[in-house]
């Protein structure tokens, strides 16, 4: 018998729980993503939701429509449609991949060295292939992902029933847009003292059902930092809350730049040509005129939806008017919400764009992003691994392998010649009898030898200049 949860009542919900009939999904993501959502097909403009998923009242029609990334149905298509954003995400979950996973035995005789007990074979077993549609690349691609983009990614180990966890048979990642807590009634997140005090279990929607786990058998792996008061602050909140604006514009931008390139903007005006007084061209407009050509011009303009020549009631001419990319400035607006989105993901913006980037400072960046971002990052998951499947207890540790990285590999370079420069000169103080054999492998890290490494050199009865193979360190019989 397998651990799966139970199934509750299926209810006619999308991921977060709204009906489908909502008008949210009547407006999702504009015509940039103009498919079918539950069957039904999405208009033509941006509509900001708030974090439950509701339309938000803008103060005025020429109020700006910001993408509600509080929204994790928002922030699933924010990396399905946003390009920027999911190329930042994906080669974050690329670099966190390709270190090696290792188990070393925590305490004791042959400490950090690989571990061999049955436990240490269970956990290798499983984390080389996590299930039989994944192997550990591709499911650990996916959780990051899931982390980057939704902040947490619940992760499902399936344990027979009356054994311990790590006899896992396999380990799903769940969908976080499709994820929520079964909170206590009256829990209170300043009284708690553990997990099971605030939630009472984990809703998940899976293929048309709604399947309830207990809070025991989820790992929730988390990557953002602040707690998200939506779910009582039992989950964390995703990084893309705060890019709604960047995330917005870059979608905007590249729905102009597309409506510029096939149909080519607003072409002219078909405007007023007086017949019998050339001159009553020139008055002014009253008010209430005014009101009435701004309220006509809100047709106007580069959405798929709005219209491309304004026409004037009276005689008319033709105003041919130029219209393009470059003066719309949309790819400073797409560099500026791309250089957001690098800054909230801790992602250097030189290796984003590439260009201009050196192999000197391309390089550095890198090994920075290994450094300050991904192999931290690595180690926080590692540790809610270690912390469910009981490693401890079991006198392991799991560990992330970034040693044979490129982005290290010239430290390696480095610390090579600078070895070779400290042998040289420790060399040159025992041909001197400075010091002695013992304490050149001291400065070198290495142990001692008994005999005559306490010697000099002038006591060891050479009577030439010792050779380079006499002087190594390592060629002392220990």
């Amino acid at each position: 018998m397998v651990t799966r949860g139970r199934d509750i009542q299926v209810s006619k919900t999308l991921g977060n729980g709204m009906p489908i009939g909502n008008s949210f999904f009547l407006n999702l993501f504009g015509s940039i993503a103009n498919l079918p959502i539950a069957g039904m097909l999405g208009n033509t403009d941006f509509i900001p939701t708030d974090g439950n998923g509701n339309i938000l009242k803008l103060t005025g029609q020429d109020s700006a429509a910001w993408l509600g990334m509080k929204n994790k149905l928002m922030q699933k298509y924010a990396y399905e449609y946003c390009f920027p954003l999911s190329s930042v995400v994906d080669r974050l979950a690329e670099y966190d991949v390709s270190g090696n996973i290792e188990i070393y035995r925590l305490e004791g005789k042959g400490k950090q060295n690989p571990a061999t007990n049955l436990w240490s074979q269970n956990m290798r077993r499983l984390l080389e292939q996590p299930n039989p549609l994944q192997p550990w690349s591709q499911f650990r691609s996916q959780q990051k992902i899931y982390a980057k983009v939704f902040g947490f990614c619940p992760v499902l180990p399936i344990i027979p029933s009356g054994f311990t966890p790590e006899y896992a048979q396999a380990m799903i990642n769940l969908p976080p847009w499709l994820f929520t807590p079964i909170l206590k009634p009256g829990a209170n997140f300043f009284t708690a003292t553990k997990i099971e005090d605030m939630v009472d279990g984990w809703r998940c929607n899976l293929l048309g059902k709604q399947i309830v786990f207990r809070p025991d058998q989820i790992m929730i792996l988390s990557d953002g930092y602040m707690q998200d008061e939506m779910f009582s602050y039992v989950l964390p909140m995703s990084r893309l809350v705060g890019l709604d604006m960047a995330i917005s514009n870059l979608c905007a931008s590249m729905e102009a730049d597309n409506v510029l390139l096939r149909k080519r903007g607003p072409l002219g005006f078909i405007t007023h040509a007086p017949k019998s007084d050339p001159v009553i061209g020139n008055l002014a407009m009253t008010k209430e005129e005014k009101d009435e050509l701004q309220n006509s011009l809100r047709d106007y303009g580069l959405n798929w939806s709005q219209l491309q020549f304004a026409i004037s009631r009276q005689p008319v001419k033709w105003e041919s008017m130029g219209y393009n990319v470059t003066e719309l400035g949309t790819k400073e607006t797409i560099i500026a919400a791309e250089r957001a989105i690098c800054h909230r993901f801790a992602y250097p913006f030189i290796l984003y764009e590439e260009q201009g980037a050196t192999y000197a400072n391309g390089g550095n960046a890198k090994k920075g992003v290994f450094q300050d971002n991904v192999i931290p990052s690595n180690r926080k998951d590692l540790e809610v691994y270690e912390s469910f499947f009981l490693a401890a207890e079991n006198n392991c540790e799991i560990c992330g392998d970034y040693s044979h990285v490129a982005a290290f590999q010239e430290d390696e370079k480095f610390k090579g010649q600078a070895a070779q420069l400290l042998d040289q000169a420790l060399q040159i103080e025992w041909l001197n009898n400075v010091i002695t054999l013992n304490q050149w492998r001291e400065q070198r890290g290495y142990d001692t030898v008994l005999g005559e490494g306490d010697k000099y050199y002038k006591d060891l009865g050479v009577s030439a200049p010792a050779t380079a193979a006499q002087i190594q360190p390592t060629a002392v019989n220990q």
